[in-house]
């Protein structure tokens, strides 16, 4: 199968945004998902996936801590590129920033982590959701935000 066109094909399915978010000592880590997607209400379990090369992957896969998955809006499309890229460690003030103006969002704590190609699926339990605002989530189509 010719990647590409596989890429290209499965861009043509509209996805929200989250940021995954986890603390490593005194920073806070983030990255940039659109593989979200809830698994089981009971018990309540979430999954998204990360590529095996992701230079946050120790921080994600190896960490046991407590993870936060925000579900980012429409306004937030600059700190879904900043967590897309190598910025992606922030202080408190960043954190709540990200928090205040997003839709709402699940802390999660490790589940379960399947090897699967050339990503992890990982799976969460859900500890607590908040929900915070009836903004437009931020969408993901065929390679571009779309509002």
């Amino acid at each position: 199968m010719n990647s590409t066109h596989l890429r290209k094909c499965l861009s043509l399915f509209a996805t929200g945004i989250t940021s995954i978010v986890t603390k490593n000592k005194s920073k806070f880590i983030g990255i940039t998902v659109n593989s979200f997607s809830s698994v089981s209400l009971n018990p309540p379990l979430v999954m998204w996936c990360i590529d095996k090369k992701s230079s946050s992957i120790q921080d994600f896969v190896k960490n046991k801590n407590k993870y936060m998955i925000i579900f980012l809006s429409r306004n937030q499309k600059k700190i879904s590129n900043q967590l897309a890229s190598s910025s992606n460690k922030f202080d408190k003030k960043f954190y709540k920033e990200i928090i205040s103006n997003s839709l709402g969002y699940l802390d999660c704590a490790m589940y379960k982590k399947i090897s699967a190609g050339d990503h992890y699926i990982i799976l969460h339990k859900v500890i607590k959701c908040k929900i915070l605002s009836p903004k437009s989530p931020l969408i993901f189509y065929n390679r571009k935000y779309n509002s």
